[in-house]
């Protein structure tokens, strides 16, 4: 393995263990109930965000139906519509509440405000638009989007230019396009006029060189990360399908709360994998990355390698000694 191969699979695995924390599961669940006792009491104001963050932790098929109930209660039919899709697409075949969200959709839809923005021409590359503080993706630029009924306020910019605003008002049901570009040419800025080039002095860095291998170390925290998180996850997930089967005969489940521990008892499940073969393969990198920096210049002396064989939770070891 070099150097940077291993870096860089140090990096992929802390990015996997990032959204993969336990602790983010258990908050999740304790804003999820704190959410549904407030939209009970009718305060969705502070339900809703409560819902939301819950559902950015551990995105769940019940916790999103309760967040597009929360945000149409509030009139925000866009965002409804996005949360109960993001809800359908996690919906296994076969479970009951996939008839009552499709017609939460198909009636959504036909509520939701459309606005098509578009640049106007001759509008200079690097132009940015945002719609309310968020920028909006260029893939959008040029096609109806559902938005939420009420003011919007657009704001284009692009480099050596000033910032133009646009302001448009839309009802449930209502379609409308809006043209922009950015403001005028600012004065005492000067386009760029060639390309700044920069000269690095090369280094070789050979093998058996004595260089500090923070990687391994890097990959060594990772894999005991990833254990401890399939331990912890898989004994969650044992704990919530283990409730499942005790409360759903012929797997049929009778209540939201075993349907919704059905949904978690699954993801943990696939995350206590995750973790596990983190866990597996960040340990079995760390070692080679140490040795890797004990390899004398000429190439002689130990090599390993790790891989993690298909289809099992093994790892396979290989190399010269």
């Amino acid at each position: 393995m070099s150097r940077s191969a291993a870096l860089a699979l140090s990096i992929l695995l802390l990015a996997g263990v990032a959204h993969a924390q336990p602790t983010d599961i258990v908050k999740a669940d304790a804003l999820f109930k704190e959410g549904r006792a407030l939209m009970k009491s009718g305060n969705f104001e502070t339900a809703c965000p409560k819902l939301e963050e819950s559902y950015r932790l551990d995105p769940a098929a019940g916790t999103g139906i309760n967040l597009g109930d929360c945000f149409e209660k509030q009139g925000k039919v866009a965002s409804a519509l996005l949360a109960y899709q993001a809800a359908r697409a996690l919906l296994k075949p076969g479970d009951p509440r996939i008839g009552p969200v499709e017609k939460e959709i198909a009636a959504l839809d036909k509520r939701a405000p459309r606005l098509t923005i578009k640049l106007a021409p001759g509008a200079p590359d690097g132009t940015t638009v945002k719609r309310d503080g968020r920028e909006v993706e260029a893939s959008k630029l040029g096609v109806p989007v559902a938005v939420n009924p009420g003011k919007l306020k657009v704001v284009v910019s692009a480099p050596g230019r000033g910032s133009a605003s646009f302001r448009v008002t839309l009802v449930e049901g209502q379609t409308r396009e809006l043209v922009v570009e950015p403001g005028e040419q600012t004065s005492g800025q000067q386009e760029p006029t060639g390309r700044v080039s920069t000269t690095r002095t090369p280094t070789n860095h050979h093998v058996g060189e004595s260089s500090p291998p923070i990687a391994g170390y890097v990959l060594m925290g990772v894999g005991a990360v990833g254990l401890a998180v399939g331990i912890y996850t898989g004994r969650e997930a044992q704990e919530r399908l283990d409730r499942v089967k005790k409360n759903c005969p012929r797997k049929v489940c009778r209540n939201q709360e075993d349907v919704d521990a059905a949904d978690e008892g699954r993801a943990l499940n696939t995350l206590s994998y995750v973790g596990w073969t983190v866990g597996i393969v960040g340990l079995a990198s760390s070692a080679s990355y140490f040795l890797f920096f004990s390899v004398p210049s000429d190439g002689t002396g130990a090599a390993v390698g790790a891989a993690v064989a298909p289809g099992s939770g093994s790892v396979v070891l290989k190399g010269r000694f």
